[in-house]
């Protein structure tokens, strides 16, 4: 019953981010739409959903596989809210300021423990992200309301 209530959460969860991924603004002639992203991991995300709900239907119910359960559900819930906090302080910091922050924790939450390798994401994933999106891709990056640490290094 647990796998099942699991399988609809995240089902309604990941229909809430497809809903939310098509409120971003079209994309101009010549650009890539910036909402492909969230959507192709909305659309990911309600794939596993329907996974967990064929894997739901198959079990047994022995007390064998309830023990195997390893309680991811906090973990992916923890996920979703950074996921939220995240793509609301682009508005407020711009994108290089919440990145440096983001990556080292859910880094962190998926198991990477070195604390060398966790300082280098500080640097590391905006300037990788920010060569995929922004350059590869040409996506426009978002500003900051409040501070933007990208408009504040280019001077």
């Amino acid at each position: 019953m647990r796998a099942y209530a699991e399988g609809l959460v995240l089902a309604i969860v990941s229909l809430a981010a497809i809903w939310g991924a098509w409120q971003v603004p079209a994309a101009s002639p010549g650009d890539t739409w910036a909402g492909i992203v969230p959507f192709a991991a909305s659309v990911a995300l309600l794939g596993l959903s329907c996974l967990l709900l064929v894997g739901a239907s198959r079990q047994t119910g022995d007390v064998a596989t309830a023990s195997g359960d390893n309680n991811a559900t906090p973990q992916i819930i923890a996920l979703f809210i950074i996921a939220l906090i995240y793509q609301q302080s682009f508005r407020w910091f711009g994108y290089l300021l919440p990145t440096a922050i983001v990556a080292p924790i859910v880094l962190y939450m998926f198991g990477m423990r070195s604390w060398i390798g966790l300082a280098v994401s500080v640097v590391i994933c905006p300037l990788v992200f920010h060569l995929i999106f922004f350059v590869l891709l040409g996506v426009f990056p978002p500003y900051g309301e409040v501070f933007d640490l990208l408009s504040w290094l280019q001077g």
